[in-house]
């Protein structure tokens, strides 16, 4: 079985047609979702931050990838500020149409907290005429080594860590790699109906 890497990370091609996939568990969009962003895949704009490489897959339940979906990623910044929302802009936003693999990639920050939730990236996906909100999470380990560094550690650690989150999902919990200085992760997103 032959592995495609991108960002340096392998993900094993989608079987086409064997069976169905377990969908992705849907989460709130929440309030900060803005639809007028650039189409982009690196959204850091110069923000001082960890690097984050973030390879997404998207297919159907009958596990076959979604071509031309549209995928947005929003998140905060370093410091906890959502763009367009905390302070002006459109850093750590950006949204890309996946390929014929159903891939798309984002490089980003790992983002900042702020008092009343875990740290979490924002996932909305548009393909055939349906919309698809998720979330995904970080694990504390990697937290821990991130909110130690600069900028973050002028904050220190989240209030609320994953546990205490009312939304937080251990099966949205992104597996991430040490790259250098970056974190690397990756997550296959399978829309439901």
């Amino acid at each position: 079985m032959q592995r495609r890497a991108v960002f340096g990370l392998f993900l094993l091609p989608l079987a086409r047609g064997q069976g169905t996939c377990a969908p992705t568990p849907a989460l709130t969009q929440g309030p900060y979702y803005l639809r007028d962003v650039p189409q982009r895949e690196d959204l850091r704009e110069g923000l001082p931050g960890v690097p984050l490489r973030l390879l997404l897959r998207v297919r159907d339940r009958a596990c076959r990838p979604l071509q031309g979906a549209r995928v947005d990623l929003w998140h905060t910044d370093a410091l906890g500020r959502y763009s367009g929302v905390n302070a002006p802009g459109t850093f750590c936003r950006g949204w890309q149409a996946t390929d014929e693999r159903g891939e798309v990639a984002f490089l980003t920050l790992f983002p900042g907290w702020y008092p009343s939730r875990t740290p979490h990236l924002h996932l909305r996906v548009e393909a055939g005429g349906r919309v698809f909100a998720t979330q995904l999470f970080f694990p504390e380990e990697v937290q821990r080594q991130v909110y130690a560094l600069p900028p973050y550690r002028e904050r220190g650690m989240p209030r609320v860590n994953n546990r205490q989150d009312g939304l937080f999902r251990a099966d949205l919990l992104l597996r991430l790699e040490r790259e250098g200085e970056a974190y690397r992760g990756a997550f296959v997103l399978t829309l439901p109906g």
